[in-house]
């Protein structure tokens, strides 16, 4: 089985970086918690919201990239992967290289690869995902052109958009990773799963 998986917000968890980013905006309290959708909705009520937001987001993916997490139940998914010797893992991100408005032209493919690096994700000891397995696309149309090269049988992705591109390819199974409420969703997505646990149950059936 080959399994894809998209990178920002799906393996790269952002909401405690930009919990701390609001507090140092003076955005939120210090006792208070955002995530990253509420952080954008606050950062647009701005003047000039919009750049704003921006700049901010390609700090976060850039500078600030280290501070990401991971998702809870994920380290486990991709262990028992690494453990399956039927199983592909394959990582296809659209990312471009430096972020908008970026005033610090952070390289964000070379930041996020980083991550993955410190976090073991192509330590044959860990996650054991080759880096030739890692992809980054400068459109979502070319990333959905990968996952078609790939042949990948599921792909998880956060974003439905990706799912509704009419070039997605039909014989890839789409997992939505999302607490969306299911009847919103229903024809869009083949699974809907609200965490990495439910998406271990889906794949490996228990």
């Amino acid at each position: 089985m080959r399994i894809g998986i998209d990178f920002d917000n799906t393996l790269a968890c952002y909401d405690p970086v930009f919990t701390r980013l609001a507090r140092e905006q003076g955005l939120i309290e210090q006792d208070e918690q955002i995530t990253k959708q509420g952080f954008r909705q606050l950062i647009r009520r701005k003047n000039n919201g919009e750049l704003l937001w921006q700049r901010l987001q390609g700090e976060i993916y850039g500078q600030r990239m280290q501070e990401a997490e991971q998702f809870d139940g994920e380290d486990l998914f991709l262990r028992r992967c690494a453990a399956a010797p039927d199983i592909e893992v394959f990582i296809v991100s659209h990312k471009t290289v430096f972020g908008h408005f970026d005033e610090t032209q952070s390289n964000l493919r070379h930041a996020a690869k980083l991550w993955m690096r410190d976090k073991g994700f192509f330590d044959p000891m860990k996650y054991a995902i080759p880096e030739a397995h890692l992809f980054f696309e400068s459109t979502q149309l070319e990333k959905v052109a990968r996952i078609a090269k790939l042949q990948c049988d599921v792909f998880i992705d956060d974003l439905i958009e990706l799912f509704s591109t009419p070039s997605f390819p039909c014989g890839t199974k789409k997992i939505l990773f999302s607490d969306a409420a299911p009847c919103k969703l229903v024809g869009q997505a083949d699974y809907i799963c609200a965490s990495w646990v439910e998406i271990e149950e889906m794949i490996f059936g228990n």
